[in-house]
Protein backbone atom coordinates (compact mmCIF):
# COMPACT_ATOMS: atom_id res chain seq x y z
CA UNK A 1 0.00 0.00 0.00
CA UNK A 2 1.22 3.48 -0.83
CA UNK A 3 2.17 5.71 2.08
CA UNK A 4 -0.78 8.04 1.60
CA UNK A 5 -3.74 8.81 3.84
CA UNK A 6 -6.08 10.03 1.12
CA UNK A 7 -7.48 8.50 -2.05
CA UNK A 8 -9.77 9.72 -4.77
CA UNK A 9 -11.89 6.57 -4.31
CA UNK A 10 -12.08 4.03 -1.49
CA UNK A 11 -13.95 0.84 -2.35
CA UNK A 12 -15.22 -1.07 0.69
CA UNK A 13 -15.15 -4.66 -0.52
CA UNK A 14 -12.94 -6.56 -2.94
CA UNK A 15 -15.27 -9.23 -4.27
CA UNK A 16 -16.56 -9.35 -7.83
CA UNK A 17 -18.32 -5.97 -7.69
CA UNK A 18 -15.47 -4.09 -6.02
CA UNK A 19 -12.72 -5.58 -8.17
CA UNK A 20 -14.53 -5.03 -11.47
CA UNK A 21 -15.38 -1.47 -10.44
CA UNK A 22 -11.77 -0.68 -9.58
CA UNK A 23 -10.67 -2.10 -12.94
CA UNK A 24 -13.31 -0.04 -14.75
CA UNK A 25 -12.26 3.12 -12.89
CA UNK A 26 -8.60 2.72 -13.77
CA UNK A 27 -9.37 1.97 -17.42
CA UNK A 28 -11.57 5.08 -17.58
CA UNK A 29 -9.48 7.45 -15.43
CA UNK A 30 -5.92 6.10 -15.15
CA UNK A 31 -4.79 8.98 -12.94
CA UNK A 32 -7.23 8.11 -10.13
CA UNK A 33 -5.94 6.91 -6.79
CA UNK A 34 -8.07 3.92 -5.73
CA UNK A 35 -7.95 1.86 -2.54
CA UNK A 36 -9.84 -1.44 -2.15
CA UNK A 37 -10.40 -2.76 1.39
CA UNK A 38 -11.22 -6.49 1.39
CA UNK A 39 -12.16 -8.59 4.41
CA UNK A 40 -10.65 -11.86 3.18
CA UNK A 41 -6.97 -12.53 2.86
CA UNK A 42 -4.68 -15.07 1.25
CA UNK A 43 -4.86 -16.84 -2.06
CA UNK A 44 -8.41 -17.54 -3.25
CA UNK A 45 -8.82 -21.22 -4.16
CA UNK A 46 -10.43 -22.52 -7.33
CA UNK A 47 -14.12 -23.13 -6.78
CA UNK A 48 -14.25 -20.46 -4.07
CA UNK A 49 -17.20 -20.59 -1.74
CA UNK A 50 -19.32 -18.05 -3.61
CA UNK A 51 -22.60 -18.12 -5.49
CA UNK A 52 -23.01 -16.58 -8.92
CA UNK A 53 -21.17 -18.71 -11.46
CA UNK A 54 -23.37 -18.10 -14.52
CA UNK A 55 -23.56 -14.96 -16.62
CA UNK A 56 -25.99 -13.84 -19.29
CA UNK A 57 -25.32 -11.62 -22.27
CA UNK A 58 -25.33 -8.18 -20.61
CA UNK A 59 -23.04 -9.13 -17.74
CA UNK A 60 -20.78 -11.07 -20.10
CA UNK A 61 -20.52 -8.06 -22.41
CA UNK A 62 -19.55 -5.90 -19.44
CA UNK A 63 -16.86 -8.31 -18.26
CA UNK A 64 -15.37 -8.81 -21.70
CA UNK A 65 -15.90 -5.68 -23.80
CA UNK A 66 -16.13 -3.01 -21.11
CA UNK A 67 -13.36 -4.40 -18.91
CA UNK A 68 -11.14 -5.61 -21.76
CA UNK A 69 -11.17 -9.25 -20.68
CA UNK A 70 -12.47 -11.06 -23.78
CA UNK A 71 -9.32 -13.14 -24.31
CA UNK A 72 -9.11 -13.92 -20.63
CA UNK A 73 -12.66 -15.29 -20.45
CA UNK A 74 -12.24 -17.29 -23.63
CA UNK A 75 -9.23 -19.12 -22.17
CA UNK A 76 -9.83 -19.25 -18.41
CA UNK A 77 -13.58 -19.90 -18.13
CA UNK A 78 -16.28 -21.95 -19.87
CA UNK A 79 -18.50 -20.76 -22.68
CA UNK A 80 -22.12 -21.20 -21.62
CA UNK A 81 -24.57 -23.18 -23.74
CA UNK A 82 -27.48 -20.98 -22.69
CA UNK A 83 -30.22 -21.78 -20.22
CA UNK A 84 -31.58 -25.31 -20.00
CA UNK A 85 -34.63 -26.41 -18.04
CA UNK A 86 -36.29 -29.77 -17.40
CA UNK A 87 -39.92 -29.91 -16.34
CA UNK A 88 -42.45 -32.68 -15.71
CA UNK A 89 -42.31 -35.64 -13.37
CA UNK A 90 -39.13 -35.46 -11.22
CA UNK A 91 -39.60 -39.12 -10.25
CA UNK A 92 -39.50 -40.29 -13.86
CA UNK A 93 -36.51 -40.60 -16.23
CA UNK A 94 -34.78 -37.31 -16.93
CA UNK A 95 -34.85 -37.94 -20.68
CA UNK A 96 -38.66 -38.05 -20.62
CA UNK A 97 -39.04 -34.64 -18.99
CA UNK A 98 -39.98 -31.76 -21.33
CA UNK A 99 -36.88 -29.72 -22.06
CA UNK A 100 -36.14 -26.13 -22.98
CA UNK A 101 -32.65 -25.18 -24.07
CA UNK A 102 -30.16 -24.50 -26.84
CA UNK A 103 -28.56 -26.96 -29.24
CA UNK A 104 -25.61 -24.82 -30.25
CA UNK A 105 -23.55 -22.06 -28.66
CA UNK A 106 -25.03 -18.65 -29.31
CA UNK A 107 -23.54 -15.90 -31.47
CA UNK A 108 -23.60 -13.56 -28.46
CA UNK A 109 -21.44 -15.24 -25.81
CA UNK A 110 -22.01 -15.80 -22.12
CA UNK A 111 -19.91 -17.74 -19.62
CA UNK A 112 -19.85 -20.11 -16.67
CA UNK A 113 -17.30 -18.53 -14.36
CA UNK A 114 -15.33 -20.03 -11.54
CA UNK A 115 -15.50 -17.22 -8.99
CA UNK A 116 -12.34 -18.33 -7.21
CA UNK A 117 -10.26 -18.21 -10.38
CA UNK A 118 -11.87 -14.95 -11.53
CA UNK A 119 -11.48 -13.01 -8.30
CA UNK A 120 -7.92 -14.21 -7.80
CA UNK A 121 -7.01 -13.06 -11.31
CA UNK A 122 -8.87 -9.77 -10.87
CA UNK A 123 -6.90 -9.01 -7.70
CA UNK A 124 -3.69 -9.43 -9.62
CA UNK A 125 -5.02 -7.39 -12.53
CA UNK A 126 -6.15 -4.35 -10.52
CA UNK A 127 -2.82 -4.29 -8.71
CA UNK A 128 -1.05 -4.11 -12.08
CA UNK A 129 -3.32 -1.17 -13.02
CA UNK A 130 -2.21 0.74 -9.93
CA UNK A 131 -5.01 -0.02 -7.49
CA UNK A 132 -4.00 -0.44 -3.84
CA UNK A 133 -5.61 -3.55 -2.33
CA UNK A 134 -5.51 -4.22 1.41
CA UNK A 135 -6.54 -7.77 2.27
CA UNK A 136 -7.78 -8.78 5.70
CA UNK A 137 -9.25 -5.29 6.15
CA UNK A 138 -12.54 -5.02 8.02
CA UNK A 139 -14.35 -1.73 7.44
CA UNK A 140 -15.71 -0.58 10.80
CA UNK A 141 -17.53 2.59 9.81
CA UNK A 142 -17.64 5.45 7.35
CA UNK A 143 -18.00 9.09 8.34
CA UNK A 144 -19.90 10.48 5.38
CA UNK A 145 -19.58 14.17 4.57
CA UNK A 146 -22.55 16.12 3.26
CA UNK A 147 -20.31 19.08 2.41
CA UNK A 148 -17.33 19.20 0.13
CA UNK A 149 -15.07 17.64 2.75
CA UNK A 150 -13.58 14.18 2.39
CA UNK A 151 -15.27 11.10 3.80
CA UNK A 152 -13.37 9.15 6.44
CA UNK A 153 -13.26 5.34 6.32
CA UNK A 154 -12.39 3.50 9.55
CA UNK A 155 -11.01 -0.01 9.20
CA UNK A 156 -8.99 -2.66 10.97
CA UNK A 157 -6.52 -5.12 9.52
CA UNK A 158 -5.81 -8.68 10.50
CA UNK A 159 -2.55 -7.80 12.18
CA UNK A 160 -4.56 -6.28 15.06
CA UNK A 161 -2.54 -3.06 14.87
CA UNK A 162 -5.53 -0.98 15.89
CA UNK A 163 -8.03 1.10 13.98
CA UNK A 164 -6.88 2.91 10.87
CA UNK A 165 -8.37 5.79 8.96
CA UNK A 166 -8.24 6.83 5.34
CA UNK A 167 -9.82 9.89 3.73
CA UNK A 168 -11.61 9.66 0.39
CA UNK A 169 -13.23 12.01 -2.04
CA UNK A 170 -15.64 9.23 -3.08
CA UNK A 171 -16.69 6.11 -1.13
CA UNK A 172 -18.17 2.98 -2.73
CA UNK A 173 -19.91 0.26 -0.77
CA UNK A 174 -19.07 -3.05 -2.45
CA UNK A 175 -19.48 -5.07 0.74
CA UNK A 176 -22.10 -7.42 -0.71
CA UNK A 177 -24.76 -8.61 1.70
CA UNK A 178 -23.07 -6.83 4.59
CA UNK A 179 -24.58 -3.69 2.97
CA UNK A 180 -22.42 -1.32 5.00
CA UNK A 181 -23.95 1.99 3.87
CA UNK A 182 -27.46 0.66 3.43
CA UNK A 183 -27.53 -0.47 7.06
CA UNK A 184 -25.79 2.66 8.35
CA UNK A 185 -28.31 4.95 6.63
CA UNK A 186 -31.36 2.65 7.11
CA UNK A 187 -31.99 2.50 3.38
CA UNK A 188 -32.94 -1.17 3.06
CA UNK A 189 -36.41 -2.15 1.96
CA UNK A 190 -37.93 -5.65 2.17
CA UNK A 191 -38.74 -7.50 -1.01
CA UNK A 192 -42.14 -9.15 -1.47
CA UNK A 193 -40.28 -11.95 -3.25
CA UNK A 194 -39.50 -14.31 -0.36
CA UNK A 195 -36.96 -16.89 -1.47
CA UNK A 196 -34.13 -18.83 0.14
CA UNK A 197 -31.23 -20.87 -1.20
CA UNK A 198 -28.69 -23.54 -0.32
CA UNK A 199 -25.93 -24.95 -2.49
CA UNK A 200 -22.98 -27.29 -2.71
CA UNK A 201 -19.73 -27.38 -4.59
CA UNK A 202 -18.99 -31.03 -5.53
CA UNK A 203 -15.60 -32.26 -6.65
CA UNK A 204 -15.57 -33.40 -10.26
CA UNK A 205 -17.95 -33.17 -13.20
CA UNK A 206 -21.58 -34.13 -12.69
CA UNK A 207 -22.92 -34.08 -16.22
CA UNK A 208 -26.69 -33.86 -16.68
CA UNK A 209 -26.40 -36.13 -19.74
CA UNK A 210 -24.80 -38.85 -17.62
CA UNK A 211 -27.70 -38.51 -15.21
CA UNK A 212 -30.08 -39.63 -17.94
CA UNK A 213 -30.73 -43.36 -18.06
CA UNK A 214 -31.17 -43.50 -21.85
CA UNK A 215 -28.81 -42.33 -24.58
CA UNK A 216 -31.24 -42.46 -27.47
CA UNK A 217 -30.48 -40.38 -30.59
CA UNK A 218 -33.84 -38.64 -30.22
CA UNK A 219 -32.77 -37.16 -26.87
CA UNK A 220 -29.25 -36.23 -27.97
CA UNK A 221 -29.26 -35.63 -31.74
CA UNK A 222 -26.03 -34.84 -33.59
CA UNK A 223 -26.88 -31.13 -33.56
CA UNK A 224 -26.95 -31.02 -29.74
CA UNK A 225 -23.80 -29.67 -28.12
CA UNK A 226 -22.95 -31.15 -24.74
CA UNK A 227 -25.65 -30.13 -22.26
CA UNK A 228 -23.05 -29.97 -19.50
CA UNK A 229 -22.05 -26.48 -20.73
CA UNK A 230 -25.53 -25.09 -20.02
CA UNK A 231 -26.83 -23.59 -16.83
CA UNK A 232 -29.04 -26.60 -16.18
CA UNK A 233 -32.23 -26.23 -14.16
CA UNK A 234 -34.50 -28.92 -12.73
CA UNK A 235 -37.86 -27.22 -12.37
CA UNK A 236 -40.72 -27.99 -9.99
CA UNK A 237 -43.59 -26.27 -8.24
CA UNK A 238 -42.10 -23.66 -5.93
CA UNK A 239 -38.45 -24.41 -6.69
CA UNK A 240 -35.59 -24.73 -9.15
CA UNK A 241 -32.36 -26.65 -8.75
CA UNK A 242 -29.25 -25.59 -10.64
CA UNK A 243 -26.38 -27.68 -11.99
CA UNK A 244 -23.49 -25.50 -13.21
CA UNK A 245 -20.06 -26.65 -14.48
CA UNK A 246 -16.95 -24.83 -13.28
CA UNK A 247 -13.66 -24.33 -15.10
CA UNK A 248 -11.90 -25.90 -12.11
CA UNK A 249 -13.52 -29.22 -13.07
CA UNK A 250 -16.00 -29.14 -10.19
CA UNK A 251 -19.78 -28.74 -10.20
CA UNK A 252 -22.09 -26.31 -8.42
CA UNK A 253 -25.52 -27.63 -7.39
CA UNK A 254 -28.05 -25.41 -5.65
CA UNK A 255 -31.63 -25.27 -4.41
CA UNK A 256 -33.76 -22.10 -4.56
CA UNK A 257 -37.33 -22.08 -3.26
CA UNK A 258 -40.32 -19.90 -2.55
CA UNK A 259 -40.62 -19.80 1.24
CA UNK A 260 -44.40 -20.19 1.07
CA UNK A 261 -44.16 -23.49 -0.83
CA UNK A 262 -40.89 -25.02 0.40
CA UNK A 263 -39.91 -23.48 3.76
CA UNK A 264 -36.23 -22.84 4.35
CA UNK A 265 -36.16 -25.07 7.41
CA UNK A 266 -36.76 -28.12 5.20
CA UNK A 267 -33.27 -27.84 3.62
CA UNK A 268 -31.34 -25.43 5.88
CA UNK A 269 -28.66 -27.97 6.80
CA UNK A 270 -26.56 -30.19 4.55
CA UNK A 271 -28.31 -33.45 5.67
CA UNK A 272 -31.74 -31.82 5.27
CA UNK A 273 -30.80 -30.49 1.86
CA UNK A 274 -29.80 -34.01 0.79
CA UNK A 275 -33.13 -35.27 2.11
CA UNK A 276 -34.97 -32.49 0.28
CA UNK A 277 -33.30 -33.50 -2.99
CA UNK A 278 -34.19 -37.15 -2.40
CA UNK A 279 -37.84 -36.16 -2.02
CA UNK A 280 -38.17 -33.62 -4.82
CA UNK A 281 -35.41 -34.49 -7.33
CA UNK A 282 -34.54 -38.13 -6.55
CA UNK A 283 -32.63 -38.76 -9.78
CA UNK A 284 -30.23 -35.93 -8.98
CA UNK A 285 -30.04 -36.99 -5.33
CA UNK A 286 -28.93 -40.48 -6.36
CA UNK A 287 -26.53 -39.06 -8.95
CA UNK A 288 -24.61 -37.02 -6.35
CA UNK A 289 -25.07 -39.38 -3.41
CA UNK A 290 -21.38 -40.32 -3.32
CA UNK A 291 -20.05 -36.94 -4.46
CA UNK A 292 -17.31 -35.32 -2.41
CA UNK A 293 -18.61 -32.09 -0.88
CA UNK A 294 -16.17 -29.20 -1.18
CA UNK A 295 -18.48 -26.78 0.61
CA UNK A 296 -22.13 -26.12 1.49
CA UNK A 297 -23.69 -22.71 2.03
CA UNK A 298 -27.16 -21.34 2.63
CA UNK A 299 -28.87 -17.98 2.36
CA UNK A 300 -32.17 -16.89 3.86
CA UNK A 301 -34.20 -13.96 2.54
CA UNK A 302 -32.17 -13.77 -0.65
CA UNK A 303 -34.10 -10.87 -2.19
CA UNK A 304 -34.02 -7.26 -0.92
CA UNK A 305 -34.33 -3.70 -2.18
CA UNK A 306 -33.20 -0.24 -1.23
CA UNK A 307 -34.51 3.31 -1.08
CA UNK A 308 -31.28 4.73 -2.53
CA UNK A 309 -28.06 3.49 -4.08
CA UNK A 310 -26.36 6.68 -5.32
CA UNK A 311 -25.76 10.10 -3.74
CA UNK A 312 -24.52 13.44 -5.03
CA UNK A 313 -22.66 13.58 -1.71
CA UNK A 314 -20.12 11.28 -3.39
CA UNK A 315 -21.03 7.76 -2.35
CA UNK A 316 -22.64 4.80 -4.04
CA UNK A 317 -23.60 1.16 -3.46
CA UNK A 318 -22.74 -1.43 -6.10
CA UNK A 319 -23.67 -5.05 -6.74
CA UNK A 320 -25.30 -6.85 -3.83
CA UNK A 321 -24.59 -3.89 -1.55
CA UNK A 322 -27.35 -2.12 -3.48
CA UNK A 323 -30.13 -4.61 -4.36
CA UNK A 324 -30.63 -8.28 -5.15
CA UNK A 325 -33.62 -10.05 -6.68
CA UNK A 326 -32.99 -13.67 -7.63
CA UNK A 327 -30.32 -15.91 -9.13
CA UNK A 328 -32.80 -17.30 -11.70
CA UNK A 329 -31.79 -16.01 -15.17
CA UNK A 330 -28.43 -15.01 -13.59
CA UNK A 331 -28.93 -11.20 -13.46
CA UNK A 332 -26.38 -10.61 -10.69
CA UNK A 333 -23.47 -9.66 -12.94
CA UNK A 334 -25.79 -7.38 -14.93
CA UNK A 335 -26.65 -5.48 -11.76
CA UNK A 336 -22.95 -5.21 -10.98
CA UNK A 337 -22.50 -3.76 -14.47
CA UNK A 338 -25.36 -1.26 -14.01
CA UNK A 339 -24.20 -0.02 -10.63
CA UNK A 340 -20.48 0.00 -11.48
CA UNK A 341 -21.01 1.92 -14.70
CA UNK A 342 -23.25 4.46 -12.99
CA UNK A 343 -20.66 4.87 -10.23
CA UNK A 344 -17.89 5.38 -12.78
CA UNK A 345 -20.00 8.03 -14.50
CA UNK A 346 -20.69 9.74 -11.17
CA UNK A 347 -16.98 9.97 -10.40
CA UNK A 348 -16.31 11.38 -13.88
CA UNK A 349 -18.99 14.02 -13.34
CA UNK A 350 -17.72 14.84 -9.85
CA UNK A 351 -14.26 15.52 -11.24
CA UNK A 352 -15.85 17.99 -13.66
CA UNK A 353 -17.94 19.64 -10.93
CA UNK A 354 -21.17 18.35 -12.48
CA UNK A 355 -22.35 15.71 -10.00
CA UNK A 356 -25.70 17.15 -8.88
CA UNK A 357 -28.69 15.93 -6.90
CA UNK A 358 -30.70 15.88 -10.13
CA UNK A 359 -28.19 13.59 -11.85
CA UNK A 360 -28.10 11.08 -9.00
CA UNK A 361 -31.89 11.20 -8.75
CA UNK A 362 -32.06 10.01 -12.36
CA UNK A 363 -29.60 7.20 -11.63
CA UNK A 364 -31.54 6.08 -8.55
CA UNK A 365 -34.77 6.16 -10.52
CA UNK A 366 -33.22 4.07 -13.30
CA UNK A 367 -32.08 1.34 -10.89
CA UNK A 368 -34.91 1.38 -8.34
CA UNK A 369 -37.97 2.46 -10.33
CA UNK A 370 -37.22 1.33 -13.88
CA UNK A 371 -35.11 -1.84 -13.62
CA UNK A 372 -36.05 -3.22 -10.19
CA UNK A 373 -39.89 -3.26 -10.59
CA UNK A 374 -39.82 -4.74 -14.10
CA UNK A 375 -37.39 -7.45 -12.97
CA UNK A 376 -39.44 -8.05 -9.81
CA UNK A 377 -42.52 -8.87 -11.89
CA UNK A 378 -40.52 -11.62 -13.59
CA UNK A 379 -39.99 -13.42 -10.28
CA UNK A 380 -42.67 -12.48 -7.75
CA UNK A 381 -45.40 -15.14 -7.42
CA UNK A 382 -43.92 -17.03 -10.40
CA UNK A 383 -42.35 -19.95 -8.54
CA UNK A 384 -45.74 -21.64 -8.31
CA UNK A 385 -45.65 -22.25 -12.09
CA UNK A 386 -41.99 -23.30 -12.37
CA UNK A 387 -42.92 -26.95 -12.86
CA UNK A 388 -45.53 -26.27 -15.56
CA UNK A 389 -43.89 -26.88 -18.93
CA UNK A 390 -46.28 -25.04 -21.33
CA UNK A 391 -46.46 -21.94 -19.13
CA UNK A 392 -42.70 -21.90 -18.63
CA UNK A 393 -41.97 -22.41 -22.33
CA UNK A 394 -43.87 -19.18 -22.95
CA UNK A 395 -42.55 -17.41 -19.85
CA UNK A 396 -38.90 -17.98 -20.74
CA UNK A 397 -39.51 -16.63 -24.23
CA UNK A 398 -41.26 -13.58 -22.81
CA UNK A 399 -38.71 -12.93 -20.07
CA UNK A 400 -35.82 -13.35 -22.49
CA UNK A 401 -37.46 -10.99 -24.96
CA UNK A 402 -37.93 -8.38 -22.21
CA UNK A 403 -34.30 -8.74 -21.19
CA UNK A 404 -32.92 -8.38 -24.72
CA UNK A 405 -35.35 -5.54 -25.53
CA UNK A 406 -34.70 -3.28 -22.52
CA UNK A 407 -32.10 -3.93 -19.76
CA UNK A 408 -29.55 -5.71 -21.94
CA UNK A 409 -29.57 -2.78 -24.36
CA UNK A 410 -28.41 -0.43 -21.60
CA UNK A 411 -25.14 -2.35 -21.40
CA UNK A 412 -24.54 -3.21 -25.06
CA UNK A 413 -25.16 0.37 -26.23
CA UNK A 414 -23.25 2.05 -23.40
CA UNK A 415 -26.35 4.07 -22.55
CA UNK A 416 -25.46 4.42 -18.87
CA UNK A 417 -22.53 6.58 -19.95
CA UNK A 418 -24.64 8.78 -22.27
CA UNK A 419 -25.88 12.19 -21.20
CA UNK A 420 -29.63 12.14 -20.57
CA UNK A 421 -30.06 8.43 -21.37
CA UNK A 422 -31.46 7.59 -17.92
CA UNK A 423 -34.14 10.25 -18.32
CA UNK A 424 -35.10 8.98 -21.78
CA UNK A 425 -35.24 5.37 -20.59
CA UNK A 426 -37.66 6.16 -17.74
CA UNK A 427 -40.91 6.59 -19.75
CA UNK A 428 -40.05 3.50 -21.80
CA UNK A 429 -39.62 1.33 -18.70
CA UNK A 430 -42.69 2.90 -17.06
CA UNK A 431 -44.79 2.09 -20.11
CA UNK A 432 -43.63 -1.53 -20.11
CA UNK A 433 -44.31 -2.16 -16.40
CA UNK A 434 -48.12 -2.68 -16.65
CA UNK A 435 -47.60 -4.83 -19.75
CA UNK A 436 -45.09 -6.90 -17.81
CA UNK A 437 -47.43 -7.27 -14.83
CA UNK A 438 -50.37 -8.28 -17.02
CA UNK A 439 -48.39 -10.89 -18.94
CA UNK A 440 -46.96 -12.47 -15.79
CA UNK A 441 -50.45 -12.66 -14.25
CA UNK A 442 -51.80 -14.32 -17.41
CA UNK A 443 -48.96 -16.85 -17.36
CA UNK A 444 -50.01 -17.84 -13.85
CA UNK A 445 -53.64 -18.06 -14.95
CA UNK A 446 -52.65 -20.21 -17.91
CA UNK A 447 -50.64 -22.60 -15.74
CA UNK A 448 -53.62 -23.06 -13.42
CA UNK A 449 -55.79 -24.35 -16.29
CA UNK A 450 -53.70 -25.77 -19.15
CA UNK A 451 -52.76 -29.47 -19.27
CA UNK A 452 -49.18 -30.66 -18.98
CA UNK A 453 -47.66 -32.40 -22.02
CA UNK A 454 -47.78 -36.19 -21.95
CA UNK A 455 -44.60 -36.75 -23.98
CA UNK A 456 -41.06 -35.45 -24.31
CA UNK A 457 -40.86 -32.06 -26.01
CA UNK A 458 -37.86 -29.91 -26.84
CA UNK A 459 -38.18 -26.14 -27.18
CA UNK A 460 -35.22 -24.16 -28.48
CA UNK A 461 -36.09 -20.74 -27.09
CA UNK A 462 -33.44 -18.77 -28.97
CA UNK A 463 -34.84 -20.01 -32.32
CA UNK A 464 -38.30 -18.50 -31.81
CA UNK A 465 -38.54 -15.78 -34.46
CA UNK A 466 -38.84 -12.75 -32.18
CA UNK A 467 -36.20 -14.02 -29.76
CA UNK A 468 -33.80 -14.85 -32.57
CA UNK A 469 -34.21 -11.36 -34.00
CA UNK A 470 -33.60 -9.69 -30.64
CA UNK A 471 -30.58 -11.87 -29.96
CA UNK A 472 -28.85 -11.01 -33.22
CA UNK A 473 -29.82 -7.36 -32.77
CA UNK A 474 -27.38 -7.22 -29.83
CA UNK A 475 -24.56 -7.50 -32.40
CA UNK A 476 -25.76 -4.44 -34.32
CA UNK A 477 -24.11 -1.08 -33.73
CA UNK A 478 -26.66 1.63 -32.88
CA UNK A 479 -26.75 5.19 -31.70
CA UNK A 480 -28.70 6.00 -28.51
CA UNK A 481 -31.50 7.51 -30.62
CA UNK A 482 -31.76 4.35 -32.72
CA UNK A 483 -31.72 2.18 -29.60
CA UNK A 484 -34.55 4.08 -27.91
CA UNK A 485 -36.56 4.03 -31.14
CA UNK A 486 -36.20 0.24 -31.37
CA UNK A 487 -37.06 -0.18 -27.68
CA UNK A 488 -40.37 1.59 -28.27
CA UNK A 489 -41.07 -0.45 -31.40
CA UNK A 490 -40.32 -3.74 -29.66
CA UNK A 491 -42.52 -2.81 -26.70
CA UNK A 492 -45.34 -2.31 -29.21
CA UNK A 493 -44.70 -5.84 -30.45
CA UNK A 494 -44.57 -7.28 -26.95
CA UNK A 495 -47.80 -5.52 -26.03
CA UNK A 496 -49.47 -7.11 -29.06
CA UNK A 497 -48.05 -10.48 -27.95
CA UNK A 498 -49.48 -9.97 -24.45
CA UNK A 499 -52.87 -9.02 -25.92
CA UNK A 500 -52.95 -12.15 -28.09
CA UNK A 501 -51.97 -14.36 -25.19
CA UNK A 502 -54.70 -12.89 -22.99
CA UNK A 503 -57.32 -13.43 -25.68
CA UNK A 504 -56.24 -17.04 -26.23
CA UNK A 505 -56.42 -17.77 -22.50
CA UNK A 506 -59.93 -16.40 -22.31
CA UNK A 507 -60.97 -18.51 -25.32
CA UNK A 508 -59.13 -21.79 -24.84
CA UNK A 509 -58.06 -22.49 -21.30
CA UNK A 510 -61.36 -24.07 -20.30
CA UNK A 511 -61.07 -26.57 -23.15
CA UNK A 512 -58.58 -29.24 -21.97
CA UNK A 513 -58.80 -31.21 -25.24
CA UNK A 514 -57.16 -28.38 -27.18
CA UNK A 515 -53.46 -27.84 -27.64
CA UNK A 516 -51.81 -25.63 -25.01
CA UNK A 517 -52.51 -22.01 -25.82
CA UNK A 518 -48.80 -21.21 -26.00
CA UNK A 519 -48.64 -23.04 -29.32
CA UNK A 520 -51.02 -20.50 -30.83
CA UNK A 521 -49.02 -17.45 -29.77
CA UNK A 522 -48.43 -15.73 -33.10
CA UNK A 523 -45.41 -17.83 -33.94
CA UNK A 524 -43.45 -16.68 -30.92
CA UNK A 525 -42.32 -20.19 -30.10
CA UNK A 526 -42.15 -23.62 -31.65
CA UNK A 527 -42.07 -27.02 -30.05
CA UNK A 528 -40.59 -30.22 -31.40
CA UNK A 529 -41.73 -33.69 -30.43
CA UNK A 530 -38.67 -35.91 -30.35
Amino acid sequence: MKSVERYDVVVCGGGLAGLTLSRQLMRTMPDLTVLVLERTSGDIPDGAHKVGEATVEGGAHYLTEQLGLTGYFNTRHLHKLGLRMFFGDPHGPLEERPELGARRFARVPSYQIDRGILERDLRKGVHELGVDLVEGAKVLDVDLSSTGDDHVVHYQTGDQSGEREVRARFVVDASGRHRLLQRKLSLGTPSPHEINAAWWRFRGEYDVEKMAAAKSPTWTPKTQERRWFSTNHLMGRGYWVWMIPLASGNTSVGIVTDERIHPFKTYATEPRARQWLAEHEPTLAAFVAQAEVLDFLKLRNVSYGSEQAFSHNRWSCVGEAAVFLDAFYSPGTDFIAYTNTITTRMIELDRKGRLTAEVTQEFNRLLLEDLWPNYLQVYHDSYSIFGHAPAMFTKVLWDTSYYWTLPCQLLFRGLLKSEGAAAEFHPIAARFLPIQARMQANLRAFAAQAPQPEKYLFVEYSKAPFCAELHLDLLTDKTPDQTFRDMRRNIDRMEAWADTFEQEIAKDCDLPHREPVAAAMSGQWRQEAM
